[in-house]
């Protein structure tokens, strides 16, 4: 993945999948990698979402009202 992307955000699958969305609508570049094992097929159920670091000032305040969006 290079250190050109930057770990954002860490939540479950839905949730960062909704926010990968958000992010790409607003064309920020963001790599979404899973916790499964493969071929275990095991998992926490947990997903990091990686933003391009060119991109992370536009990334922050949709990160910022999304958080309290799902913490509400």
């Amino acid at each position: 993945m290079g250190s050109e992307y930057v770990l954002a955000f860490k939540e479950n699958r839905i949730i960062v999948g909704r926010l990968q969305v958000l992010l790409e609508e607003k064309e920020v570049r963001v790599i979404v990698r899973s916790d499964t094992l493969p071929g275990y097929e095991l998992t926490y159920h947990l997903d990091e979402l990686f933003v391009l670091k060119a991109d992370l000032k536009k990334a922050a305040p949709i990160i910022d009202k999304y958080k309290t969006f799902i913490n509400q």
